[in-house]
């Protein structure tokens, strides 16, 4: 029965929940859209010549897969499963027969009590069905609990009588709680149906005019007598920006009940002044929601650095917008496989021409972005920082600092290769004599920051001992060394070194090849040839 004074929902100041868990069944957005799936005739029920007179209540009974709806002109509630098909009917006769809650001897409901069907909700175990005041002195406000007869059947089991003015056209079980709420108007009641009490008034700001409520998890799903469906956050008692919908563009004429079922609304329609064989006439509405497709995103990204040798590891920073955030397929351009991260980095091991391509995807669409170009140069032998490295024509560039006495540094031919020439040091005194090959002046004046590497081809005119390669890093002071020692022989042999700055900047790498003095007899010391000093 609709009320004569019709109550409106003031949208104006509506305030938006700033931490609401979104339910799964949900979509996660800010610009939901309503969308009419389909309605569950009532006039008659399908597969049934049954019909209800009104529809003002509704429950759900999920472990029954059974939806209950309440005809109010009827005194009856009837049971359907969400598809529509009818299952059953309780009638008034079930209503009234009804004795106090804890005295099955006290006296039935009668037809006063069963004159205002305003609402229903189930709890778990037990369907409540709520009465009011409507319309004459006679009707009494009351509470009829049904529970499961020996067949698993619900069955009305007794009554609680309500204050004198209880009205409540709304009501529904909160699970998250463990509680069941009453609703009219702007005010919501807590009720314990053993103790048949009401508790105080509870509000949802901005939210008035309520004829029909339900909760799933943190949310409060309402329907109101401005016949719109809204959504709020319960624990805040706050609508939640852009859920509020218009109900009325869809043909419902008298909102009064709401479930939420899987990811669907059934939302009770009222209104009693359809035209006969109207097949809205009492029906339930079953809607959707959906959000609006996104746009799609635009790709764009950098790439760092876009050029050098190989191998070559190059950081890609994605700059692509767009709301979701999208994903995103890398191809490198080269034959290894791309990669969904969103600022990859790649290693191009070979040299070569790459085109780099990124694309961005949500469910709007898809953007390329402009692609990007990886030039790979081949790896380039380092520098030889020897400027005299093969001694061709004479040794300049070279000395003998360090040695003893009588050691001389000559110019020899062929060299190592049959050509050019070679440096010979000799130990011309009568005593052994440390033998040096020094770098005069250094060819590393001033280190850089890295590992440098000095080689040096030797050998003797007959084998007798060691010889050393020596790598020393000064700056006013010794800063550190390396040296490598080998036995010579007659064969040419390459001997190498390598050395680590520690104080790159400020200091001076000084190169020394030398046989130690127990080791450096009269005459001939060693051959020299085809030196160098590599950085890496």
């Amino acid at each position: 029965m609709r009320r004569a004074a019709v109550l409106l929902l003031t949208l104006a100041g509506l305030v938006a929940s700033s931490n609401v868990p979104a339910l799964a069944a949900l979509p996660v957005t800010s610009n939901p859209q309503l969308q009419l799936a389909r309605t569950i005739r009532t006039t008659p029920f399908a597969g049934s010549t049954i019909s209800m007179k009104d529809n003002e209540g509704s429950a759900y009974v999920s472990s029954d897969n059974s939806l209950w709806l309440m005809g109010d002109n009827d005194r009856a509630i009837y049971e359907v499963n969400p598809t529509g098909a009818f299952k059953r009917k309780i009638d008034r006769t079930a209503f009234e027969a009804a004795t106090p809650f804890g005295d099955p001897g006290g006296p039935q409901a009668g037809p006063n009590r069963s004159a205002d069907f305003e609402s229903m909700a189930f709890d778990g175990t037990y369907l409540y069905v709520f009465s009011g005041v409507c319309c004459v002195s006679t009707v009494l406000p009351t509470v009829f609990r049904l529970a499961r007869d020996g067949s698993n059947a619900f069955q009305v089991e007794s009554y609680q009588p309500l204050v004198a003015g209880s009205d409540f056209p709304a009501a529904a079980w909160n699970s998250s709680e463990s509680t069941l709420w009453v609703a009219k108007g702007r005010d919501f009641h807590t009720y314990d149906y053993v103790g048949n009490v009401i508790g105080p008034i509870v509000r949802v700001a901005n939210l008035i005019g309520i004829l029909g409520i339900s909760f799933s998890g943190s949310d409060l799903f309402a329907v109101t007598s401005a016949e719109v469906l809204v959504r709020a956050d319960w624990p805040t008692k706050t609508i939640m920006n852009g859920w509020t919908f218009d109900l009325t563009s869809s043909g419902v004429l008298d909102s009064r009940a709401v479930e939420f079922i899987g990811d669907q609304f059934y939302v009770s329609d009222g209104y009693d002044a359809r035209p006969a064989g109207d097949p809205l006439a009492h029906a339930v509405f079953v809607y959707s929601v959906t959000a609006p497709a996104p746009a799609p995103p635009t790709a764009s990204f950098d790439a760092s650095p876009t050029s050098g040798e190989a191998p070559l590891t190059v950081n890609f920073t994605n700059t692509s917008t767009g709301e979701p955030t999208p994903t995103f397929t890398w191809d490198f351009g080269d034959d290894a496989q791309g990669s969904n991260a969103t600022n990859p980095s790649h290693t191009y091991t070979s040299a070569g021409t790459y085109t780099v391509n990124l694309t961005a995807s949500n469910s709007g669409g898809s953007d390329s972005a402009d692609p990007v170009t990886i030039t790979v140069t081949p790896v380039q032998p380092p520098t030889n920082l020897v400027g005299n490295p093969g001694f061709d024509l004479d040794t300049t560039h070279w000395g003998t600092d360090g040695s003893g006495q009588g050691v001389t540094l000559t110019w020899v031919a062929p060299g190592r290769d049959g050509t050019g020439g070679a440096a010979k040091l000799t130990n011309t005194s009568t005593r052994k004599r440390k033998c040096v090959l020094n770098d005069q002046p250094n060819w590393v004046t001033t280190t850089q920051a890295g590992t440098y590497t000095a080689s040096i081809w030797v050998r003797d005119d007959s084998p007798f001992g060691q010889f050393k390669l020596l790598l020393k890093e000064t700056g006013g002071a010794l800063n550190g060394s390396l040296t490598t020692t080998v036995t010579l022989t007659t064969n040419w042999q390459l001997v190498s070194v390598s050395y680590t700055v520690k104080s790159p900047g400020t200091s001076t790498l000084d190169l020394q090849a030398f046989v130690p003095r127990t080791f450096a007899p009269t005459g001939t010391c060693f051959y020299a040839d085809d030196v160098s000093i590599l950085k890496s």
